[in-house]
């Protein structure tokens, strides 16, 4: 009877060891379960630095599916978006983002340039000009307000020849060596040159309306 008992236990014992389970371990499933989702993640990560971002949201939409890594596999996943020119999908998972985080900063930034690339110019210097607001000498913020601004071809000279001065300037005094200051300065000439002529149109028309009018000879 012992030895019956002593193989029945040596046999529990074996199953147990064993890849093969014949009785399951309590809470061995869900362990499983929780790893294969962070590698889903590594791997999202991994394809990630390959520049692979289709195949890096794929891991990532899995990833998500594990709750508490949820918002940092749906981050990732919004990047791959942003990286894949996708901005009709990235926008509104930014926008989510930043409805959890309403003053972070880096996500605001990124909703600035997924608007500048679809063309809304408007929110994106929007965004910029509140971005200044905080952090007036923040390099790339600059940068960037600038080069919205500039895109804006229809808009720039009516609306923003002003703003765009005053953040060049800004930019040339705090950071000289900056690699985009000659592109911007041709700007900022071509702005100054547009100015000119405003102000001379400007005088020329007000000269025209302050003249006298022309004396009309009276032959009779």
């Amino acid at each position: 009877m012992f030895a019956a008992s002593l193989l029945a236990a040596s046999f529990l014992f074996y199953s147990c060891a064993s890849n093969d389970l014949s009785v399951p371990v309590p809470g061995q499933g869900s362990v499983k379960t929780r790893n294969i989702y962070v590698e889903y993640y590594m791997l999202g990560d991994a394809y990630f630095k390959l520049e692979d971002y289709k195949k890096a949201a794929e891991y990532y939409e899995l990833a998500m599916r594990k709750k508490d890594q949820y918002w940092a596999a749906y981050y990732k996943l919004a990047k791959c978006y942003v990286f894949s020119s996708d901005w009709t999908n990235a926008l509104p998972m930014y926008k989510r983002i930043l409805e959890r985080d309403p003053e972070n900063a880096s996500i605001k930034a990124g909703i600035a340039y997924i608007y500048s690339m679809q063309g809304d110019f408007k929110h994106s210097i929007s965004i910029y000009e509140e971005l200044l607001e905080a952090q007036p000498k923040n390099q790339e913020y600059l940068e960037n307000y600038l080069a919205v601004m500039a895109a804006d071809e229809k808009k720039f000279e009516k609306n923003y020849a002003v703003k765009f001065t005053e953040a060049y300037d800004i930019l040339k005094t705090e950071y000289p060596e900056n690699k985009n200051i000659k592109t911007f300065e041709d700007k900022y000439k071509e702005l100054m040159k547009i100015k000119e002529d405003a102000e001379k149109a400007s005088e020329n028309k007000e000269g025209d309306e302050n003249s006298p009018p022309p004396v009309e000879n009276n032959k009779d």
